[in-house]
């Protein structure tokens, strides 16, 4: 006589037993949800201020190691671009998308709610949202709101995208919290009013998770990225400013002036992989020759 039976659990095994002539067979199948946290899948990370650039090029780095990508900003279409690009180079599935307002606690839980359960816990976070005006702004100039606003972005967005993801790290004893900081991090630079004050606190909630954290396994760090970036925002004004300078030397030698998102991806992994007894908690980037930003 064989029995067999059918129940919903993580484990994913055929169990069989035997008592006298009865041999039972149980089928452990796990749920859509479940399926979520078994070994075989792909590790997560979670990449929260997606743009063309710097997030991009983040994701892409981690996908190419074989890990999913999650990436939230609030513009659907710049996602959808980057996800079909990113499918397109490395597969189906390796990336998806959630929009998501860094300014509403709601909106950030809403993602990271859903990322859980289609693709399960976090194992990278990676805040790169950054708001800020291109043409500066004295304090008299600067609104409320826009003071308000930006420091959602810049500070309380990666508050709340921490707090969702520590549980599930702090579980497993494992997991890499990383924050994209800028010079107005470090210095407080004329006509950022709305920008250096979020990214200042930024630091400091890094190295407070840190001290909080570290010994249980969360490994947080801060990029400081102290030049522009080639993009289209202010590498795309660094690009036309030398063009109407007519300074060849720089737009021959790009890569010595602005920072390249490909080449600014290999900091964010090389700080994933680092090993316990030698971690990295802040870190600063700058192309060779670039010099402004590091005199602000």
């Amino acid at each position: 006589m064989e029995l067999k039976l059918y129940c919903h659990t993580p484990q994913g095994e055929l169990y069989k037993y035997v008592s006298g002539r009865l041999t039972t067979w149980i089928i452990f199948l796990p749920t859509k949800a479940d399926m979520a946290t078994t070994s075989d899948k792909r590790p997560v990370v979670a990449v929260v201020g997606a743009g063309p650039g710097i997030g991009e090029a983040v994701a892409r780095r981690f996908v190419a190691e074989g890990f999913c990508a999650a990436l939230l900003a609030r513009t659907e279409d710049k996602l959808q671009n980057m996800v079909t690009g990113i499918e397109a180079d490395y597969g189906k599935d390796t990336a998806k998308y959630y929009i998501t307002d860094l300014r509403l606690e709601d909106s950030v839980n809403a993602s990271f709610r859903k990322i859980q359960d289609e693709l399960g816990s976090v194992d990278v976070l990676v805040y790169n949202a950054g708001a800020r005006r291109v043409n500066g702004r004295t304090i008299l100039d600067t609104t409320s709101e826009e003071f308000e606003n930006f420091t959602k972005i810049n500070l309380f967005g990666a508050f709340w995208a921490t707090k969702r993801v520590l549980p599930d790290m702090l579980a497993k004893q494992q997991g890499t919290i990383l924050f994209t900081g800028a010079t107005g991090a470090l210095r407080g630079v004329p006509g950022l009013s709305s920008f250096s004050p979020g990214k200042f606190g930024l630091r400091a909630l890094c190295q407070i998770i840190t001290r909080e954290y570290q010994a249980k396994g969360i490994h947080a760090a801060f990029i400081v990225v102290d030049a522009p970036v080639d993009g289209k925002l202010i590498g795309g004004v660094r690009r036309r400013a030398w063009a109407r300078e007519g300074a060849e030397e720089k737009l021959n030698d790009i890569e010595s002036f602005l920072l390249q998102p490909a080449d600014l991806a290999e900091t964010y992994w090389f700080l994933h992989k680092q090993k316990r007894s030698a971690w990295t908690h802040e870190i600063d980037v700058r192309p060779q020759k670039e010099s402004m930003y590091s005199r602000m």
